[in-house]
């Protein structure tokens, strides 16, 4: 493992794979020697490194008393979330990073709201801008009723036509960095809305084309900026399909060029 000129030179090939496998081993994933690697003695190594020096997220939970949840549709109890990344030795946190995420959250349906607004789950926002600039990407933002399908069945809440037409013309522009507004909207959101900005990134995907590479890379890029890996990407992506894909269908012209 290298530490030192990190901003300098970006890893090489062999490295990036040292430091992938060593963490799937850190975090529980196991070992199996593979003839692309090297012995088991490099990634033991490495995991080390990770268990003396790594980083850790503490969570903090105030309650807030009873609020009107618009998910519940009644009163329910509220907990100001607060997570914060420490450095950590030996797996204990000794020195506060930065605070990752402060959000508000119904201890009963879990879905976060962003701070002093409870009138709709933080991830709404997120998910309706992330379906209409794919749309967009993939030149059918005419079909706004899928859109609004898509939003309606993942977060429980539609599209005006208002909203819509905003943020096609909005979006359209080409002026608006997708992914850095994905970024800002991921503090106030726990897995339960990220998952949801990432099942309508998919389900967006699938509807307008199959998946290919640039597709599934599209998503990733927007999983990272939610700040999640690729294993919670993969459980997204499987959940939709458990789903059934929500019983979205494909646009008309998708279906009739796959046949």
């Amino acid at each position: 493992m290298r530490l030192w000129e990190l901003g300098s030179r970006a890893m090489h090939h062999d490295e990036s794979l040292h430091a992938l496998y060593s963490w799937y081993l850190y975090v529980g994933s196991g070992y199996q020697h593979l003839p692309m690697m090297h012995g088991p003695f490099q990634y033991h190594g490495n995991f080390l490194m990770f268990f003396l020096f790594g980083e850790r997220v503490r969570s903090l939970e105030t309650p807030l008393g009873d609020k009107e949840c618009p998910v519940c549709l009644s009163q329910q109890p509220f907990i100001e979330q607060t997570e914060s990344l420490w450095f950590s030795l030996f797996q204990i946190p000794l020195l506060k990073i930065e605070d990752c995420a402060l959000y508000w959250r119904c201890e009963k349906c879990l879905n976060p709201f962003a701070i002093n607004t409870v009138n709709i789950p933080s991830q709404v926002a997120a998910t309706r801008q992330i379906i209409v600039y794919i749309l967009l990407g993939y030149g059918h933002s005419q079909h706004k009723q899928t859109a609004e399908e898509i939003c309606l069945k993942l977060t429980g809440f539609n599209m005006t036509d208002e909203e819509y037409s905003e943020l096609v013309s909005r979006l359209g522009s080409g002026h608006e960095d997708m992914v850095e507004a994905v970024r800002q909207f991921a503090p106030t959101m726990n897995a339960i809305g990220k998952q949801a900005v990432l099942e309508a990134a998919f389900l967006a995907t699938y509807v307008c084309c199959d998946l290919h590479y640039e597709d599934r890379l599209r998503i990733n890029l927007i999983g990272n900026a939610l700040g999640v890996g690729l294993e919670f990407v993969d459980y997204a992506i499987a959940q939709s399909r458990k789903q059934g894909y929500y019983s979205i269908r494909r646009l008309s012209c998708v279906e009739s060029a796959v046949r």
